[in-house]
């Protein structure tokens, strides 16, 4: 249901762009602007939705055992979208310069950059899955929040106690979950290595 919601949202959001006209690339600075304003007015739909979902693992009576269901959260599904129209600005900010210049050495170099960049969110994603799919569960206690800029995801500085004993502290950004200092947060870790781990307010999935 989440990756359905995921898919419509961005369809949504670069339809819009596009038929309002940011698909122009001579309609003066609107093909700029035009996915600028759809991705706010995204953002701040997002935002409304954020605000009025509750905390997952407060309603959860505890986590099943490994291997567990693991899916896409509300919270990604509803701001990932968000960033689909600035694809918009990077494709005509090139078809302009390829208007003007021989770029094509430049576009190899953005293609295989964006790779590269899809590799890594695509290795991080997984290790997200994979440590909520099977790693041990414990419950992170937040230090301190750090305020970051408005439009930026705060930090958060905390710490968890393994199944054996160890104590490990971390930091990461939360991801549109209103978590409090001094409260705590489900963490996901390697029993192997704990510092390899995920805390549940930091990840695009969740857990079952």
């Amino acid at each position: 249901m989440q990756i359905t919601v995921t898919l419509a949202l961005t369809v949504i959001y670069v339809g819009l762009s596009l038929a309002l006209g940011g698909v122009h690339a001579n309609n003066g600075p609107w093909w700029f602007f035009l996915p600028c304003i759809v991705s706010v007015c995204a953002f701040v739909v997002a935002k409304v939705i954020l605000d009025k979902l509750p905390l997952p693992w407060l309603n959860e009576q505890g986590y099943s055992s490994p291997p567990r269901r693991v899916h896409l959260s509300w919270r990604a599904a509803v701001r990932l979208p968000a960033y689909a129209p600035f694809l918009l600005i990077l494709w005509h900010f090139l078809s302009i310069l390829r208007m003007h210049f021989d770029i094509d050495g430049v576009l190899y170099f953005v293609i295989m950059l964006v790779l590269g960049i899809m590799i890594i969110i695509a290795h991080r994603r997984w290790r997200e899955i994979r440590l909520l799919r099977s790693g041990e569960v414990a419950m992170a206690f937040i230090e301190s929040r750090e305020n970051t800029a408005e439009w930026q995801d705060d930090r958060i500085y905390y710490h968890f106690i393994t199944t054996g004993g160890t104590t490990v502290s971390g930091r990461a950004l939360y991801t549109g979950y209103d978590v409090l200092e001094g409260g705590s947060v489900p963490v996901f870790y390697d029993a192997k290595y704990p510092r390899d781990h995920v805390v549940a307010c930091a990840s695009w999935f969740e857990a079952d």
